[in-house]
């Protein structure tokens, strides 16, 4: 049985506030196992019930959070092969190297619009510089994420997608975590 990861959007900010047990609790009462978090921000590792495909896994969760929460939870979901194939495919080896913090890879719930990130110009927003690769985008921030007008509400707009944003150093321990459950 092969781990899926499983991102969730905009929680534990704007008073949106979900405990990690919360978050495993909700995952294993849909018969998920081996059910980790990884940091307080919306970050889970899982073996699926049934083998369920991970856009399954991410309509059930995003279901099961809503109902338990009381407020809509995008899930973004991708299995172990994916999640190999998102550090792979890793444009920016140099600065995941000698700057991880201030790489950030987007993960969007389906393709993003080729018009629209065609005439995207990363360049109008600073000195970022922005990679579009299938369902994820990967975004380095040289003088920082914080202060940034690159915001993700400005990349879901030109993606055309909902979708959530994990620095590098999160990506590859969430790596870490489906190597271990796959």
């Amino acid at each position: 049985m092969s781990a899926v990861v499983a991102l969730l959007r905009a929680v534990n900010v704007g008073g949106r506030t979900v405990r990690s047990a919360e978050l495993r609790s909700v995952a294993e009462s849909l018969g998920h196992t081996e059910v980790t978090t990884y940091v307080n921000s919306g970050n889970l590792v899982l073996v699926p019930a049934g083998g369920a495909a991970p856009d399954d896994v991410a309509a059930g969760l995003s279901a099961a959070f809503e109902s338990e929460l009381g407020f809509d939870v995008p899930v973004i979901a991708r299995s172990a092969t994916e999640w190999e194939l998102v550090v792979r495919a890793l444009p920016f080896p140099a600065q995941a190297e000698s700057d991880p913090s201030h790489l950030v890879v987007c993960c969007w719930d389906g393709v993003p619009d080729v018009a629209s990130i065609r005439t995207f110009d990363a360049s109008v927003y600073g000195n970022e510089s922005v990679i579009w690769h299938g369902r994820e985008t990967y975004a380095y921030y040289p003088d920082g994420i914080g202060r940034s007008k690159l915001t993700l509400p400005v990349l879901s707009k030109a993606a055309g997608r909902v979708g959530t944003a994990r620095n590098w150093r999160t990506v590859l321990a969430l790596q870490k975590l489906v190597q271990e459950r796959s």
